[in-house]
């Protein structure tokens, strides 16, 4: 709630999210050789998702705007790697911290509450960083999906809700993200092999 206050329009709930919705959102993940990105990670509700799954804690990096959350975070979840940063600035926070591959990246983030440069920056942000057959998973509270039809066309991705979750307060629904079969083929062409994230 502390944080709700401090900044309305960045974090996405007033309450946790429940355990219906954190389940739902980490089976949509895969376990590969690269990393998982959780945006927006505030209490470490969907964290203790991800962990539950199996995700394993040297592949899983949380990413958090909120100074006070992500000191609580670190102190939560001492063996994870916690950046205190902004998803906007994502392919530089990953960066220096020499991160390798991104398989999948979640997010909490209220996308649809942020303004529509700031929304198209951060979406920008997660399909240069994530790997061309990886996933991105957004909850959203709203009947609209998280990614409008038009921009999900000129990002090249497409969308698919998974799931409804009634029984979260307020109901959510999980949306899963990925690149269109050909544009996904055509970064795969450009490399031999997964290219970890660098300043190219």
């Amino acid at each position: 709630l502390s944080a709700w206050l401090r900044n309305p329009i960045q974090v996405g709930a007033v309450l946790p999210s429940s355990n219906g919705l954190t389940s739902t959102m980490a089976a949509q993940t895969e376990e590969g050789s690269g990393i998982t990105i959780e945006l927006g990670a505030g209490t470490g509700a969907v964290t203790s998702a991800l962990l539950t799954r199996g995700i394993r804690p040297n592949r899983l990096v949380l990413i958090e705007k909120d100074h006070i959350l992500a000191q609580e975070l670190s102190q939560h979840f001492p063996h994870l790697r916690v950046l205190q940063g902004d998803a906007a600035r994502l392919k530089t926070l990953l960066q220096r911290e020499e991160m390798g591959v991104v398989d999948n990246v979640v997010s909490s983030l209220p996308l649809l509450n942020m303004r529509h440069r700031t929304r198209v920056r951060i979406l920008k942000q997660i399909f240069t960083v994530l790997h061309p057959e990886g996933k991105f998973v957004q909850f959203t509270y709203s009947l609209r999906p998280p990614i409008t039809e038009r921009l999900a066309h000129s990002l090249g991705v497409n969308g698919e809700r998974t799931d409804r979750i009634l029984l979260n307060l307020p109901p959510a629904h999980v949306w899963v993200y990925r690149r269109r079969p050909f544009i996904a083929s055509q970064y795969l062409s450009r490399t031999a092999a997964r290219p970890p994230i660098d300043s190219a």
